[in-house]
């Protein structure tokens, strides 16, 4: 009899040292979290700087000199793919600035802040169609990606070889795919239909990755497509060819 209230006493013990020694395919699984997620909606976040109209004989150069900003930021945040190419009365876009300057002309032994630049090797389209929806400034709201209408279940492709490290699905973005590059540069495929790779895979550029959808906020199906260096948005327009 007092064996038996031992073992009794002893039982929760025992089944607790059991549970806690259950094989780990038993364990359920941790919750899956990216490892890297844009850092803005793709519907828009509130955009910081100010717009500045262009006078007679300002050149883009002189207007980022000014401004004491990226004349990359501003050709891509704009897009402005020729700094030749402005008008007077046109309004440019000058991010981080807090109030406008004004310009002054070229002065003695000056330079141009240095030419654009566009890595159009680097990637490919992911998918055939018409942009719908431009990175850059609308409506007072910071766009860092672009949209591509294509039909329902359009293959997308990866835009080069990188590995998944990300793949699922998101609030905002709906399904998402994620690919790390080479040279610090991530792209990000969303509103798929389906995600076709998983997360560690490793991918070549034109292989398939997923379908075009509609599962995140757009009025029609169509791929929306970033690229990131460093975490900071580029425009696609300046890579694709």
């Amino acid at each position: 009899m007092r064996r038996t209230r031992l073992f009794e006493a002893a039982l929760p013990l025992f089944m607790f040292l059991l549970l806690g020694c259950a094989p780990w395919h038993s364990v359920p699984p941790a919750p899956r979290e990216p490892t890297y997620v844009p850092t803005a909606s793709p519907s828009g976040v509130k955009a910081e700087g100010i717009y500045h109209t262009v006078s007679r004989s300002e050149t883009l150069w002189r207007i980022a000199k000014t401004y004491a900003a990226d004349l990359q930021s501003i050709a891509e945040i704009n897009n402005i793919r020729d700094a030749r190419d402005i008008k007077v009365g046109q309004r440019i876009f000058i991010p981080g600035a807090t109030a406008t300057k004004t310009v002054l002309g070229e002065g003695r032994g000056d330079t141009p802040c240095g030419p654009m630049s566009f890595t159009t090797r680097e990637f490919i389209w992911p998918v055939q169609g018409r942009v719908i929806s431009t990175f850059g400034i609308h409506d007072g709201l910071r766009y860092e990606g672009i949209e591509i209408a294509a039909p329902l279940g359009t293959p997308v492709k990866a835009s080069g070889n990188g590995q998944v490290i990300y793949e699922g699905n998101l609030r905002g973005y709906g399904n998402l795919v994620i690919l790390k590059h080479k040279n610090a540069y991530n792209t990000v495929y969303a509103y798929n239909q389906a995600n076709l790779v998983s997360a560690g895979r490793k991918v070549n550029k034109g292989e398939t990755i997923a379908t075009v959808g509609n599962s995140g906020p757009a009025s029609e199906p169509c791929l929306y497509f970033q690229v990131r260096e460093r975490n900071q948005a580029r425009n696609p327009l300046f890579f694709l060819p």
